[in-house]
C-alpha cells in the first residue's frame, strides 16, 4: 500500500496499492475501537481504489492490503 488520501478522511478515501503479481487481493478496514471490519475486493489490474467512508463512525482504523490471503501491508486511517 503506497498512500491513503485525504488524511484524515471525511467522505471518501483513495488508497493506492500494488498487487505485485498476486492472483487475488482485497482491502480490509478495521476499527481500532470495535474491531468491526469491512472488506473490499480489489481489481488486481488497478493501482487504486476509492472507498466511501461517510458511513463510518469517527475514529482510527487499520487498513490492511491482503494478497492471496496474506497481509502484505498496513496503514492507519483517521476518519473525522
Amino acid at each position: 500500500m503506497q498512500s491513503i488520501s485525504p488524511y484524515p478522511a471525511i467522505n471518501n478515501v483513495i488508497i493506492n496499492y500494488q498487487i505485485n503479481g498476486a492472483t487475488s487481493g482485497y482491502m480490509s478496514i478495521t476499527s481500532t475501537q470495535t474491531a468491526i471490519s469491512n472488506n473490499y475486493i480489489l481489481d488486481i489490474n488497478a493501482t487504486s481504489v476509492n472507498i466511501d467512508v461517510s458511513v463510518y463512525p469517527t475514529g482510527t482504523y487499520v487498513v490492511a492490503l491482503k494478497c492471496n490471503g496474506e497481509i502484505v501491508a498496513t496503514k492507519n486511517l483517521v476518519i473525522q
